[in-house]
């Protein structure tokens, strides 16, 4: 798998996945509309008050910050990470009389529209209260259905998360003026140089709902509002400048998976307080628990400064569980970033002591242990695919239509550029791709008495994939093309799927190791820790040395991640000042024994015992170290455990 940068995975953190979250019920804002839009929001007048603020109609302001009749939105972007983001078009049309930004549902998900009020009002960015717009909403069918959504701001350093509603829920309201207003005392207010934005989503379609198909809307007069008011002007032809992560998804230490089905979205509570969840369809609900296979993965796309897991409840006589914790207290999945965690189906089957999920299950349900907000909770199998080291790139840009091959590589021998010795036992092809359908090989052999001739290679879902990386193991080589001797036979190596696809690259590489793992405990003293090539760092010395590490961390099972950037490898250093100690300055897992993948190393408790030959950690630590082949920094190390 392509490896992350760690410097945008820890600044990902900031900028979360789960953005259709929101806080405490307590807090939320109110603004001129309903927040839920249903089948009877059309009766609703407007006469309605707010004992917090003033839901009267934001009164028209001549002027706007944007307006949009100058066509220009490169300060525009879709956010796309989340899992239940759609693919929309943007585009500048007329509506309402005007020019407006157009923001066109493609498949039926939830638009997340970025809008970069950093860049668009400069250094004026510290005078921003509020932000007005004009959002009006269009169906295919012609005709009117209630809509909603929100207003997010990402505000301060940590560009943390604030929610304003809006909605269009009138015919003769359509455009409707939402606002959001940056409250000083929840910490909301923007500040400079940190990229700070808001983002546009529609959440909630009565159309879409009701078969009609899924709404499109339009943004127009963006206001952006002082203390008093009065309209901040904006540059409309700054482009956007896009925050650490914001394109990406952290993956990193997660279980791949593929097939996902959403269970559920849009969901919230307080520290230890579930969320309204899901019933069984035993219950009267929408979930079936047959969904639940053995190589089942829940994953859950949230926000929180805590845990994350899932609580069961079975309301059946006799089950062996009736409210029962999951991978609670940090026994989840979680990546670095804290925004996406996983439970499996072996952690269910522990927790709630039964297979037999179909005959007992009646809810699911998220919780934390800090306010949390979940965007997203689904269901999918593992897909098999690993994370590779030493990988070796093959060729590029290749395509074809359903059944037909591509391109793809000839050998040396046939005058090509591709050297068969390269697939050696334990390799893995790995290609990165773009379907509807299975992605598989196929090699070709032009030689006499070749054991293969024209041969599709684990093809017809054989190979593993998760919908955008295929890969293939060298042991199915073998099994499909009857014979090692790839060097001898090879002649040809092309890409094929049984729907129309697109193929970006194709390497050859090596099972890097990396497991996920659990229960993580971060030694903070190794962040930002560096050296040079063959030189340790600082580290950390033991509680008997007068340090702050406490080696009873090190327990069976238990192993070292360590984020690093380096262009070598990178592994630990065990030093003992103990008289009488097994070792006294010891290498571990040095050389590339240690799991790798060129931006995550992992050593296993079992390799500590190995090279340093004692388990007693306790008594015989004095100093643990990282040191590389190559300079280096460490960005986090932690003692954790792998999760099956």
């Amino acid at each position: 798998m392509k490896a992350k940068k760690l410097f945008a995975l820890l600044l990902c953190a900031i900028m979360v996945l789960s953005i259709v979250g929101c806080k405490k019920a307590d807090d939320v804002k109110e603004t001129d509309s309903p927040t839920g839009v249903t089948d009877e929001d059309d009766t609703k007048t407007d006469d309605k008050k707010d004992d917090k603020k003033d839901t009267a109609p934001v009164v028209e302001v001549k002027e706007a910050s944007i307006d949009f009749e100058d066509g220009l939105y490169d300060f525009v972007a879709l956010y796309t990470a989340p899992v239940n983001a759609d693919a929309a078009e943007l585009s500048i049309t007329d509506f309402n009389g005007s020019k407006a930004l157009k923001v066109t549902n493609m498949t039926g998900k939830v638009p997340y529209v970025a809008i970069d009020i950093s860049s668009l009002v400069g250094d004026k960015i510290t005078e921003v209260r509020s932000i007005t717009m004009d959002i009006g909403t269009e169906h295919p069918d012609g005709k009117f259905y209630a809509t909603s959504g929100n207003i997010i701001a990402y505000s301060g350093e940590k560009r943390t998360e604030s929610k304003d509603p809006w909605s269009v829920y009138l015919d003769t309201r359509n455009p409707n003026t939402a606002r959001a207003i940056l409250d000083e005392k929840d910490g909301e207010l923007f500040v400079a140089e940190y990229q700070n934005m808001i983002i546009v989503t529609l959440d909630t379609d009565n159309g879409a709902s009701e078969g009609a198909g899924s709404a499109n809307f339009y943004i127009d007069n963006i206001r952006i509002l002082d203390a008093s008011d009065n309209v901040i002007k904006a540059d409309s032809s700054v482009a956007f400048a896009e925050p650490p992560g914001f394109s990406e998804v952290d993956r990193t230490n997660l279980i791949p998976v593929k097939n996902e089905v959403e269970i559920w979205s849009g969901d919230s509570g307080a520290a230890w307080a579930q969320g309204t969840g899901m019933t069984t369809l035993a219950q009267g609900g929408t979930f079936d628990p047959a969904l639940i296979t053995e190589d089942s993965v829940f994953t859950i796309y949230y926000q929180s400064e805590g845990d994350m897991w899932l609580v069961l409840q079975s309301w059946e006589d006799g089950a062996p569980f009736g409210w029962q914790r999951v991978a609670d207290q940090g026994a989840s999945i979680k990546n670095p970033s804290g925004t996406i965690a996983q439970v499996t189906y072996n952690q269910l089957v522990e927790y709630c002591n039964t297979e037999d999920f179909v005959t007992y299950l009646s809810m699911i349900q998220c919780e934390s242990d800090m306010d949390w907000s979940v965007s997203s909770v689904t269901i999918g199998q593992r897909s098999g695919i690993v994370e590779l080291k030493n990988e070796v790139e093959i060729w590029t840009n290749d395509s074809g239509d359903a059944w037909a091959q591509g391109t793809g590589m000839t050998t040396i021998a046939q005058g090509g550029t591709f050297d068969p010795a390269l697939i050696q036992p334990g390799c893995v092809i790995n290609i990165d791709y773009k379907s509807e359908g299975n992605m598989w090989l196929v090699l070709q052999s032009w030689e006499d008495g070749a054991p293969f001739g024209w041969q599709r290679v684990a093809d017809q879902g054989n190979s593993l994939i998760d919908g955008s990386t295929c890969q293939i193991t060298y042991d199915q080589l073998v099994e499909y093309c009857n014979t090692d001797d790839f060097v001898t036979y090879l002649s040809m190596i092309q890409c094929e799927s049984d729907m129309p696809w697109e193929v970006y690259r194709v390497s050859i590489g090596y099972p890097a190791g990396i497991v996920p793992v659990v229960k993580e405990v971060e030694i903070p003293e190794f962040a930002g820790d560096s050296g040079d090539a063959w030189a340790q760092g600082t580290g950390v010395q033991s509680l008997s040395e007068g340090g702050t590490f406490d080696p009873a961390l090190i327990q069976p099972g238990c192993i070292f991640t360590i984020d690093y950037a380096s262009d070598g490898m990178m592994w630990v250093v065990m030093q003992s000042w103990k008289d009488g100690s097994p070792y006294g300055w010891q290498r571990v897992a040095d050389q590339g024994v240690a799991a790798d993948n060129g931006k995550r190393a992992q050593i296993t408790y079992d390799q500590l015992v190995e090279y340093c030959k004692t388990d007693d950690f306790v008594s015989t630590l004095s100093q643990l170290q990282c040191e590389s082949d190559m300079p280096w920094e460490v960005y986090k190390f932690t003692i954790g455990y792998p999760v099956d």
